[in-house]
């Protein structure tokens, strides 16, 4: 059975789909195999239910063979543990503006600053001038990568760039929202997975009026693959050295949000 798109949660969910899970978890013995009550199939998603599901998420591991996380919700990953189904990778609709951005942020994988630290370098100075800020002044460039990427997609389109002129990553979500462009706040974002789509901007807020920002290559699940600027290969830093792709983030490891610069709400 393929997975409805959306997490299914207690009070929610077709009867189908509902009666669907139940039935699968009533085949693997939950919770009975651990001396609970057999599961009743009745494509009602109650408490007895989100119990069991919360039961099998503790003993089971994504497709990645990663643990799932112990919430009581059918999201996409413990809809595949659940099913033994693949998880559908989504990516850019070619020939879109979003499909040349991607292509070019991936062009810029491996550009490191000159020197490590300095937050200069022959083309982070190109992304930062692209903002209208002087490369002399040493500034975090995560988002001038970004705006650098759009600006060079949208002149070989010959159409404007999409993307607010700024370097800020909190000024560039409040500018987002002033232009009315769409924007998914993480709770949003984590209720329904679907709505995070390739050529996002996700924005994090570290505190302290910093924060970091990426490009959204593909989704999967709830996983993430990202093309970062001003950040490391490891730990995703905003204060990094260079330009990398990232595979460790998650939905619900955004705190802030995703922008979709191309659309409005």
């Amino acid at each position: 059975m393929l997975y409805p798109g959306i997490p299914v949660r207690q009070g929610g969910g077709a009867s189908d789909v509902v009666r669907a899970i139940q039935q699968k978890l009533a085949d693997l013995r939950i919770p009975e195999s651990s001396g609970g009550k057999a599961l009743e199939v009745d494509g009602i998603f109650g408490p007895s239910t989100e119990d069991a599901v919360k039961l099998f998420q503790a003993q089971a591991v994504d497709p990645k063979g990663r643990a799932l996380e112990i919430d009581g919700v059918v999201g996409p990953m413990t809809w595949a543990a659940l099913f033994r189904t693949e998880i559908a990778v989504a990516k850019p609709e070619s020939g879109t503006l979003l499909a040349r951005v991607i292509q070019i942020a991936r062009s810029q994988v491996g550009v490191m600053e000159e020197p490590i630290g300095s937050n200069r370098g022959t083309e982070v100075d190109q992304y930062v001038a692209s903002t209208g800020l002087k490369p002399e002044g040493e500034h975090a460039w995560c988002v001038c990568f970004l705006y650098w990427c759009f600006m060079q997609a949208a002149d070989a389109e010959d159409r404007p760039n999409p993307m607010p002129r700024t370097a800020g990553v909190l000024d560039l979500w409040r500018r987002a929202g002033d232009r009315g462009l769409l924007r998914v706040g993480r709770s949003a974002a984590v209720a329904n997975p679907a709505s995070v789509r390739p050529g996002m901007i996700f924005i994090i807020d570290s505190g302290g009026g910093f924060g970091h920002a990426g490009l959204v290559r593909s989704v999967q699940g709830v996983t993430l693959t990202t093309i970062e600027g001003n950040t490391t290969d490891k730990t995703g830093s905003r204060e990094g050295v260079g330009v990398f792709e990232r595979r460790a983030r998650t939905i619900s490891s955004i705190n802030t949000g995703f922008i979709d610069v191309t659309r409005t709400f």
